[in-house]
């Protein structure tokens, strides 16, 4: 085996997959079609339990002062999460680029290796794990894992 995980996509959830993972010691390997982050924004904000893990996690101050409220939805029902005990509320102007950004740094420094520019374009499943094919800025590169997770979008590649 090259590395024990395989995560295709370097979004949020891809770098957080990588950051988490290497706080429980497994070596992981995140791949990124694109080159260098775009800075676009698809989301604005963090959700109250995001701002609670990323706090266990002492990621919050890396991210600045934030605006912070209690409202919010539910499946797009108004609720006042001001009227429940806890120490956060939700930040609403945070852009995905930052959160990418602060994430990225964090997983690297817990030792995740992070190619950016490689394509995913296959895998071969086998009895011990899967073989995972990119295009990369050098050549084609095979990677062997243990595990692969798609964490590359609602058009997933890894999902087709």
């Amino acid at each position: 085996m090259d590395v024990s995980v395989v995560v295709v996509g370097a979004g949020p959830a891809g770098l957080a997959l990588a950051g988490e993972l290497r706080l429980a010691g497994v070596g992981v390997v995140v791949l990124e079609r694109l080159a260098r982050p775009t800075g676009e924004s698809r989301g604005l904000g963090l959700t109250i339990r995001t701002m609670e893990t990323f706090d266990q996690r002492g990621l919050l101050p890396r991210f600045g002062e934030q605006a912070t409220s209690p409202q919010g939805h539910f499946g797009g029902i108004p609720l006042d999460f001001g009227l429940l005990d806890g120490a956060h509320k939700a930040a609403r102007t945070v852009p995905q680029s930052l959160t990418e950004s602060v994430l990225e740094s964090w997983a690297r420094e817990l030792g995740a290796d992070i190619r950016r520019g490689h394509r995913f374009v296959g895998l071969d499943e086998r009895a011990d794990g899967v073989r995972v094919r990119a295009e990369a800025p050098d050549g084609p590169l095979t990677l062997t894992a243990r595990y692969l997770v798609g964490a590359d979008g609602g058009r997933s590649a890894v999902r087709k």
